[in-house]
């Protein structure tokens, strides 16, 4: 079962989940679930960000293989994006979730959801790429982010929420290998190009602007919270001065 959480609080969240109802034949559960095959709609009143623990929770209507969390994405560059990512902070949980945790990753799911957006979007006027792991909430089950942004016109936009609705509904795991990608900006572009175009799935995905926080431990978890990671991409020479822990632990490093 993947479960997708919807935030009242939330515009786009809303507007994506009214998209789930009417994409799909749900049975009600409760005032807040609703199931539909192997898909559990749930609805929380508060930010989904700040809500930890919240597969604990779910699992009182069955045990989710992985929780996805349908959400606004903001930004200063009013970038019209459809985007997915990871959870979890690699510094200071100023947006949810714990400090120096980060959430077990779906890779293979995430690239589903990736390649489902950008062929459902193709004649729309959004980039579709990935972010890197950035905020919370904390939760051990798989999970990751998908979202519509970066302004309330894009978090209303119900062509946009339908397809983020239809991928939700429609994705399955792809990809040949897992992945962390480390180095590079926030909306990831050269990790977004090669799951793209080479079949990588990617987990976790440290930007530049997080490397100078990162040490072994970090990057052990980094490796532990990406299912079947075989290999570590570079993007960039910052990085670089973590390589052999990535090698140390069995990691092929690729240097793009």
């Amino acid at each position: 079962m993947i479960a997708i959480v919807v935030s009242r609080a939330d515009e786009a969240s809303v507007c994506i989940g009214n998209e789930l109802l009417s994409v799909a034949t749900w049975k009600e559960l409760d005032a807040n679930a609703y199931s539909s095959k192997d898909r559990l709609l749930f609805f929380i009143d508060d930010m989904h960000i700040y809500h930890d623990n919240i597969d604990m929770e779910i699992m009182k209507l069955g045990k989710p293989e992985a929780v996805i969390f349908a959400s606004r994405h903001s930004s200063d560059s009013k970038r019209r994006t459809l985007s997915v990512h990871p959870v979890g902070n690699f510094g200071a949980a100023k947006f949810g979730g714990k400090e120096r945790e980060i959430v077990p990753s779906s890779p293979r799911l995430m690239l589903g959801a990736l390649r489902l957006l950008r062929e459902k979007s193709e004649k729309m006027d959004y980039d579709v790429c990935y972010e890197v792991t950035h905020h919370g909430p904390y939760l051990t089950t798989p999970s990751f982010f998908i979202e519509t942004g970066s302004t309330e016109r894009e978090w209303n936009d119900r062509d946009a929420c339908r397809v983020i609705a239809e991928t939700i509904m429609e994705m399955s795991e792809a990809g040949r290998a897992a992945a962390v990608g480390v180095g590079g900006g926030h909306y990831a572009p050269r990790f977004t190009d090669i799951a793209l175009r080479r079949e990588v799935a990617f987990g976790h995905m440290i930007a530049d602007y997080r490397l100078d926080e990162m040490d072994e431990d970090m990057i052990r978890k980094a490796i532990r919270a990406t299912p079947d990671a075989r290999y570590a991409y570079f993007h960039g020479k910052k990085g670089l001065k973590y390589k052999k822990i990535f090698e140390d632990e069995g990691i092929e490093c690729i240097a793009k």
